[in-house]
């Protein structure tokens, strides 16, 4: 999958949602990451064909998306925050995909996102994490060369959430969006990180991983000694520079739980785009 930019922008009026984005991406899956408000749906939106750009130009795969008309490209969508307010059950919606040749992975999705167990529910009233498993049974069931999720896991449990994510590392053609740098890591080949509607950073997983730097998980309120530079702090969690052979020492002695390389959490602090999250996503 190759996803390219050239200066694109988006205005809302006077507010721009992204501007002056230059990528050219050679990946199976990107992660596109970023707090909220962001510009990540902005983003996505117009990759998947369904916002024109207010300047520059996207491609996905030498396709301008929103710009259709010599070319197809097949586009899966799905949004954030899924509402189904129509009175028909769950098993409607199956049947429906089961019905159609290019939708040959209904029955497979069906069992792995445990739908199986509310098939008789009507879609207005199952719950929002119930929602969203429908949604991605969706997104994911039928043929398509590019696939793109806001925010796959939003609603979902922890380990729903996992099984998802295992489900999407396994797939060609995703462009994800997500606010948590731990998911990003465990489906995307490419990363890209947006504040306030810009690049700040972005790079493969070796880029990704190339520093000494790491996440520290901590048994106490400190590390105590020398040896380490703290770059910063999530909770128990540090983001350190240090030697791997003071970190085995910590670790042996129980002064820490656990470490491992840094990386999006690394790059998102240094960036400055691990603040506080504003309310809205654009």
């Amino acid at each position: 999958m190759r996803v390219h930019a050239e200066n694109l922008g988006v205005n809302y009026g006077r507010v721009w949602g992204i501007r002056g984005l230059n990528f050219d991406v050679r990946a199976e899956r990107l992660a596109v990451v970023g707090h909220n408000g962001s510009g990540k749906t902005t983003l996505l939106s117009v990759l998947a064909g369904l916002r024109k750009p207010s300047e520059g130009k996207a491609e996905v795969d030498g396709v301008e998306p929103y710009d259709r008309k010599d070319k197809w490209i097949a586009v899966r969508y799905s949004f954030e925050k899924p509402q189904f307010s129509i009175p028909v059950k769950v098993r409607d919606i199956v049947e429906l995909l089961r019905s159609s040749s290019h939708c040959r992975k209904v029955d497979n999705l069906v069992d792995e996102l445990g739908i199986g167990s509310f098939l008789d529910q009507r879609l207005d009233g199952i719950s929002s994490g119930q929602a969203q498993l429908c949604n991605l049974l969706v997104a994911l069931s039928c043929d398509a060369e590019v696939t793109i999720l806001d925010e796959p896991t939003a609603h979902l449990d922890s380990y729903r959430a996992g099984v998802v994510d295992d489900m999407i590392s396994r797939r060609r053609g995703v462009i994800i969006a997500t606010h948590e740098p731990e998911e990003a890591e465990a489906v995307a080949d490419y990363f890209m990180i947006l504040k306030e509607g810009r690049i700040v950073w972005q790079g493969d997983r070796n880029e990704l991983f190339s520093e000494d730097v790491y996440e520290v998980t901590l048994t106490g309120s400190s590390l105590p000694g020398e040896g380490f530079e703290i770059i910063h702090r999530f909770g128990a969690v540090l983001i350190v520079k240090a030697d791997r052979e003071r970190l085995d020492e910590l670790f042996s002695s129980g002064v820490i739980a656990g470490f491992k390389r840094a990386g999006l959490r690394y790059v998102y602090a240094s960036s400055g785009s691990g603040g506080e999250e504003d309310e809205n996503e654009t």
